[in-house]
């Protein structure tokens, strides 16, 4: 592999934020062997890179090299730092903004045409971040309200994209198996260079167009998809699920 993009919530990190030190050493290993680490969370910028900072990651030991923020932004570890992949984080960060009203509209007809109960992400969030994101009570909530905005939204520039209870409407074009594929493109990889490690359904397109693993907590249909790539399911859950799976590599 030449490389490695993993999830962070429920894959990389333990419950409590920490990532395993066996973890860390695999990961040493596998930058040691020119493999780039990447970063792919749903988690924006800041936030990625002080957890990173509080695990002992980050600019200083060299990995990971590559991070994808809001499942939209990259950001290229270049000497002391991370810097922005323009234009493309500055252009699809101004899409979705575009795409604001058309989200509003679409939540806002949900909640009165099925009488959905949920909250959502304030007007400067959406702004912050380019989305707008609702919140259900529920995971099966989440679940089962999800087919009806696919359906609502089939032919649209947004897509929801759902993680857990959580439900996000983001532009066509965004995600992180479309952006890893951009970077792919960009360091010049084919899809078989490349594992990607999740556990949740925003992970599954990711873990579609690539080599493909997961840890033992994922969701049984994160898991199942990953079996039948012939991928790897680790017997260990969270961070040191991605242990075994990257010293198998």
């Amino acid at each position: 592999m030449r490389l490695v993009a993993l999830d962070f919530d429920g894959t990389l990190l333990n419950r409590d934020g920490s990532i395993a030190g066996a973890t860390v050493q695999q990961m040493q290993r596998l930058h040691d062997r020119g493999c780039h680490v990447a970063i792919a969370t749903g988690r924006p910028y800041p936030v990625t890179v002080d957890i990173l900072l509080n695990n002992g990651l980050g600019p200083h030991n060299g990995f990971p090299q590559i991070l994808i923020c809001d499942e939209r932004d990259v950001f290229f570890l270049k000497g002391d730092g991370y810097r922005p992949w323009l234009p493309w984080n500055k252009d699809a960060y101004n899409k979705e903004l575009g795409l604001l009203s058309l989200s509003r509209q679409v939540v806002t007809g949900m909640a009165l045409d099925h009488g959905c109960e949920f909250l959502v992400n304030n007007k400067y969030m959406q702004r912050n971040r380019g989305y707008v994101e609702i919140f259900y009570w529920s995971r099966e909530q989440a679940e089962e309200a999800f087919p009806l905005f696919v359906e609502r939204l089939r032919n649209q520039e947004i897509k929801p994209v759902r993680n857990n209870r959580l439900i996000a409407f983001r532009w066509r074009d965004v995600g992180k198996g479309i952006i890893l594929a951009k970077v792919a493109e960009s360091l010049a990889l084919d899809p078989d260079d490349v594992m990607a490690m999740g556990d949740s359904y925003n992970d599954l397109d990711m873990l579609l167009r690539f080599n493909a693993a997961t840890t033992q907590n994922a969701d049984d249909e994160i898991k199942d998809a990953v079996r039948e790539k012939n991928g790897i399911v680790a017997d260990s859950s969270y961070s040191l699920g991605v242990a075994e799976v990257l010293a198998q590599l």
